[in-house]
């Protein structure tokens, strides 16, 4: 006896999006046009996927997807996705003096918002006006906002010199980047100690014999 042939059943797999403990269900189409949250909830499970299960970059992951790789990196941060071990490493965890310029500008950024909110955080919890805790504040907000804008074209590394020429552009790189900051408003004598130095090793000229920007050798 013959048996009829039946065809298997083919069953789709599909991301969805986990649903809220509290609040509406996740949305799962286009968001009605106005919303700040421009992306589906679909498409943050997609990127959730890719994020926590593959080697892949943010920059791939994002072309894969069709959304910018920054909102990739704000997503991770703020929802605190984990990479797996296999992944390439983010700008921000890669060794300080490995950081090109815009790497490094990046990193001061992020380190002087954090130390204005934690100066902001301080002056609420504190009962009365500290005027001079105050104006420090106000002057790390305003180096923090120029860090972002970012500044083209003011100063360049120099190449392999003496050493009295490493020594002078060493100066003159201290002496631009406090320009810089007087220039968008910043008083340097209220400024934390912590901030500026932030800002002037930022902006020095990189070691040419720094020991992180050696060749690796074989492993022995």
């Amino acid at each position: 006896m013959i048996l009829p042939h039946i065809p298997p059943v083919i069953t789709r797999l599909r991301i969805k999006p986990d649903e809220p403990a509290e609040g509406p269900p996740a949305i799962d189409g286009p968001r009605p046009p106005g919303k700040r949250r421009i992306h589906t909830d679909m498409t943050v499970a997609k990127v959730r996927y890719l994020v926590e299960n593959t080697g892949l970059s943010y920059r791939e992951i994002g072309l894969k997807v069709g959304i910018p790789h920054s909102n990739i990196t704000n997503w991770k941060r703020d929802y605190g996705w984990q990479r797996p071990l296999h992944a390439p490493r983010p700008w921000d965890l890669i060794p300080t003096a490995r950081h090109g310029r815009r790497q490094k500008l990046r990193t001061l950024s992020e380190r002087l918002r954090a130390i204005a909110e934690r100066m902001i955080q301080e002056l609420e919890e504190t009962p009365g006006v500290d005027l001079d805790k105050l104006m420090q504040a106000l002057q790390v907000v305003k180096m923090a906002r120029l860090e972002a804008m970012g500044r083209r074209g003011r100063f360049r590394s120099p190449g392999r010199g003496m050493t009295g020429f490493e020594w002078a552009s060493r100066e003159q790189a201290i002496r631009g980047a406090l320009k810089e900051m007087r220039r968008g408003g910043v008083d340097i004598d209220r400024a934390p100690q912590e901030a500026l130095d932030m800002v002037i090793d930022a902006n020095l000229p990189v070691e040419a014999d720094h020991p992180a920007l050696r060749e690796r050798g074989k492993r022995k």
